[in-house]
């Protein structure tokens, strides 16, 4: 984990210095307090409230994703008259999961997402994390599906490297889903006849397996599928307003939106400072400066807006749902970091 933080560290530590030095003299500190001065602060204002709507949706579909998984002491929600906190665990977790995203290293929310819910709802840790690995691969299929849409209104010619990643991402995306179909169906159910290590390895893939239940009902995948449409929809409107915020305006400025949600929620998966710092600035200019002409120090403000965006609600929100829980950091560090 150290390790894959200090990577992280190292590799936006160089996309940051070979930012600055390639728009030195041009994108400054005082250009960018110009874009956000200049800018429409309602705009600004619907960005941030829309990117709350946002990660709220993401705690609805995993809800109905979880519902699908077998808890044994029945639903958080149908506990809530022993515990009221328990009514707002799948919320509290989420936030927590997005907060250790964005701002702890290392990319541990996820962990943490999966420990707290595991831990409160009394259900096996690789259940939930499975749940997880789900909405990734359903993530990443509706982002390539976003992409080929928006591609054939382009007005020009995306660079090679970006259609050949659209072109990896997509044969990833139909690989991630034959892969978890083949997981559900063929993981075993029951460790009872292994002995030994074998059966705690077992019973962890029957436990991951469980977490795949979502795929054992089509109404509620297609559920999923349907809440995770509407939710980077939402996301790549935000975007739209955003742009339209700092007065820029292209034909089919849309695409822009699309283009901007779909290659930086991607390239911020990889190692990276907390809130993706160095790759999120540095897809942002390329496709907005670079493909659609919009002024580097706008670019460069959309993407603090967005980021931003994300920090403002995570922060406070997965803070306050740990301690409603009744957990803290350092308790769930301690068990990441053996999980890890």
């Amino acid at each position: 984990m150290k390790h894959r933080f200090l990577i992280g560290i190292i590799f936006s530590a160089v996309l940051l210095a070979l930012l600055g030095f390639h728009y030195q003299g041009r994108v400054g500190l005082q250009q960018l307090m110009d874009s956000f001065r200049s800018a429409s602060t309602p705009g600004m204002i619907a960005v941030v409230v829309l990117h709350l709507a946002v990660l709220s949706l993401k705690a609805v579909r995993w809800d109905v994703v979880l519902r699908a998984v077998p808890h044994e002491e029945g639903l958080p929600s149908e506990r809530s008259e022993q515990d009221p906190a328990m009514r707002w665990l799948v919320f509290d977790s989420l936030f927590l999961g997005y907060f250790g995203n964005y701002v702890l290293p290392a990319k541990l929310g996820e962990l943490g997402r999966s420990l707290l819910y595991s831990r409160r709802a009394e259900v096996a840790f690789p259940a939930v994390l499975a749940t997880i690995v789900f909405e990734r691969v359903v993530d990443a299929t509706v982002l390539v599906l976003f992409f080929y849409l928006a591609v054939p209104f382009l007005a020009s010619a995306l660079p090679d490297w970006v259609s050949q990643s659209a072109m990896f991402l997509s044969l990833g995306s139909v690989v991630g889903l034959v892969v978890l179909f083949v997981l559900f169906r063929k993981l075993p159910r029951d460790p009872a006849e292994a002995r030994g290590l074998v059966a705690k390895l077992v019973a962890v893939l029957a436990r991951f397996r469980d977490g795949l239940s979502v795929l054992n009902s089509r109404s509620v995948a297609l559920r999923a599928s349907g809440w995770t449409v509407l939710i980077w929809g939402l996301e790549c409107f935000s975007v739209y307003l955003c742009i339209l915020s700092f007065g820029f305006e292209t034909e089919a400025l849309w695409t822009a939106a699309v283009l901007q949600t779909v290659i930086s929620s991607f390239a911020i998966a990889a190692p990276s400072a907390p809130a993706g710092l160095g790759i999120h600035q540095w897809v942002t200019l390329i496709v907005l400066h670079t493909v659609y002409g919009m002024p580097e120090n706008d670019a460069l403000a959309v993407s603090l807006l967005v980021t931003a965006s994300v920090v403002f609600w995570t922060v406070p929100l997965g803070l306050f749902g740990l301690a409603r829980q009744g957990a803290s950091m350092a308790e769930l560090r301690g068990q990441v970091q053996p999980t890890s």
